[in-house]
């Protein structure tokens, strides 16, 4: 946890070490221990458990709470600091970090985003540079099989390299082929006016040529 005491120390106030993996509240003979070797859950879980069960916040932590833009909120709302509600199945998470949400997502709804995610596919036109996994929100590239994540969608199918590629070699080639349109239809043109050319000269030589054949 050291990574995180030197911005977060404030919390230390109301809660004592008591190994590398665990702490334990000291408000009001709180008791209340948490035990997790990960830094970031861990400084999450103490703030959701001052803030729920003590109602002590600092305004900075309010502010980036209110302020985080992190695409994972278009599946949830924000309905109180640390606590979000899933757009999909209506469950309130107490303890709404990014982690938290990510897994609620892909352990509970990948159903759900692999559908949207093949909608945005189709309605783009991405389907055959790329293929939806059956079980989790990755998409595969047809070209090179790299996995890639789609939980927020398919922007990052569309700065792909190969599909990049893809996409320039489709317009090189839609360019060739509009100048091969072009100068066919010039090529048209040309022959249309060297016949109409060749016609009217015909018509100025006809009347001559009558001349001499009624004398």
């Amino acid at each position: 946890m050291a990574a995180l005491e030197e911005s977060d120390n404030w919390v230390w106030k109301h809660f004592v070490k008591l190994n590398s993996s665990t702490v334990q509240c000291n408000i009001d003979c709180c008791d209340q221990t948490y035990c997790n070797r990960n830094p970031i859950k861990m400084i999450n879980l103490v703030k959701t458990h001052l803030y729920h069960k003590h109602k002590i916040w600092t305004e900075e932590d309010r502010l980036k709470w209110e302020n985080n833009n992190d695409l994972v909120w278009q599946y949830f709302d924000k309905i109180d600091l640390y606590k979000g509600k899933c757009k999909f199945c209506k469950n309130i998470h107490h303890e709404a970090y990014i982690p938290y949400l990510k897994w609620h997502l892909r352990k509970k709804h990948s159903q759900e985003i692999r559908a949207t995610a093949q909608k945005e596919i189709a309605t783009k036109s991405l389907s055959q540079y790329f293929k939806i996994d059956e079980k989790e929100p990755t998409a595969w590239c047809k070209r090179c099989y790299l996995k890639m994540d789609i939980l927020y969608g398919t922007d990052a199918l569309i700065h792909h390299i190969c599909f990049k590629k893809n996409q320039h070699l489709r317009s090189r080639q839609n360019s060739e082929d509009n100048n091969v349109n072009r100068m066919t239809q010039q090529s048209i043109t040309t022959e249309n006016a060297n016949r109409s050319s060749h016609h009217d000269d015909i018509n100025r030589q006809t009347p001559r040529n009558q001349y001499y054949q009624q004398r």
